[in-house]
């Protein structure tokens, strides 16, 4: 049974608004994905400067075997 020729039409005008508004989708698609990329690359120079204000801390604070000099002694 063939179809009527609204249908047809609507069809094709609906596949020609696709095929315009698919770019523009994309576009801000990227440009959002780009933000959240930038927010996670700032989340992650936080997280790397808290590891490693965490790190020097404990680092300093270790036990020193017995005799050696503290690094702030300024032994020689």
């Amino acid at each position: 049974m063939p179809e009527p020729a609204h249908s047809h039409h609507a069809r094709r005008c609906f596949a020609d608004h696709t095929r315009r508004t698919q770019p523009l989708q994309a576009e801000r698609r990227i440009v959002e994905l780009e933000d959240e990329l930038d927010e996670l690359r700032s989340a992650n120079e936080i997280l790397l400067s808290v590891v490693t204000y965490f790190h020097n801390s404990t680092v300093h604070d270790r036990p020193r075997s017995p005799g050696t000099p503290s690094p702030d002694a300024g032994g020689h």
